[in-house]
């Protein structure tokens, strides 16, 4: 028996499958830009987890530097500290980061 091709069944058949696919068709496009957004922001988070880590080499470096400037009583290293913003503390000999005003700040960088 053949189906009618005429029929309100017929079309509705038509009709479903035309919105099922095109639903497929949304959910790829929407996977796909899911998948660049996830990218983006492990990117973002890896910078993040680096940044944290320099930071810890940073201030490690800093109190070296600051340590020798103190012992030696190396003046030209503690003027270098000074120009960054650090100074030294005369009793213990720990440096201590000047309040930076927020326009000499160094601006975050994305990527």
């Amino acid at each position: 028996m053949p189906v009618p091709t005429e029929g309100w069944l017929y079309r509705l058949s038509v009709a479903l499958s035309g919105i099922t696919l095109i639903l497929v068709i949304v959910y790829i496009v929407l996977f796909q830009d899911n998948r660049t957004v996830q990218s983006e922001i492990n990117q973002r988070q890896q910078f993040i987890n680096q940044s944290i880590q320099l930071g810890r080499v940073n201030d490690a470096l800093i109190r070296a530097l600051a340590t020798t400037a103190f012992s030696d009583k190396d003046d030209k290293l503690r003027d270098l500290l000074a120009q960054s913003g650090i100074t030294i503390n005369p009793t213990t000999g720990a440096p201590e980061r000047e309040a930076m005003p927020a326009a000499a700040a160094p601006a975050a960088t994305g990527r």
